[in-house]
């Protein structure tokens, strides 16, 4: 009885230090690496600008796509950002198809995805016009989903 206690002890200890770190935000984090995570995974990605939030989580970066890595009807022009999991970062391109939607309290930015392993980011900016701005890139790449999606095949279209 006493090794069973013990046990969920120590357990509840891990998890309890597992949320402490993850509330206090794992180190601050320079936007350097992040951006140079995003070089390295996303090849065909040229960062025109990029911001890191407040807390370090994240980074969110407007670039373009080469052209010819575009797919048809896209445009060229796409966001990435790297949200920090446990001591590196994860990377994602926010074309217009992988957006689902933006919300926006004062300062902070929630991104909602089409991506099960990283259904929504979190962004906290210190500025609340910083958050409008990123809020207006993301809604701007939203937009292009709809108005760029290929015709229906003759074949569905309403008669």
């Amino acid at each position: 009885m006493l090794q069973s206690i013990i046990t969920l002890a120590a357990v509840l200890a891990l998890a309890g230090l597992n949320w402490w770190l993850g509330r206090t935000g794992r180190l601050a984090r320079d936007p350097g690496p992040a951006s140079a995570r995003l070089k390295a995974d996303l090849i065909d990605f040229a960062e025109t600008e990029g911001e890191a939030a407040n807390d370090g989580k994240a980074y969110i970066a407007a670039g373009a796509r080469a052209p010819e890595t575009a797919a048809p009807g896209h445009a060229a022009a796409d966001l990435a950002v790297a949200v920090a999991r446990g001591d590196s970062w994860v990377t994602r391109r926010l074309g217009a198809g992988a957006l689902l939607g933006v919300t926006r309290d004062d300062a902070r930015l929630q991104l909602r995805t089409g991506d099960f392993t990283l259904p929504s980011i979190d962004l906290r900016f210190s500025d609340p016009a910083r958050a409008s701005y990123w809020e207006a890139q993301v809604r701007g790449t939203i937009a292009r989903r709809t108005t760029s999606a290929p015709a229906a095949p003759p074949s569905l279209q309403a008669r």
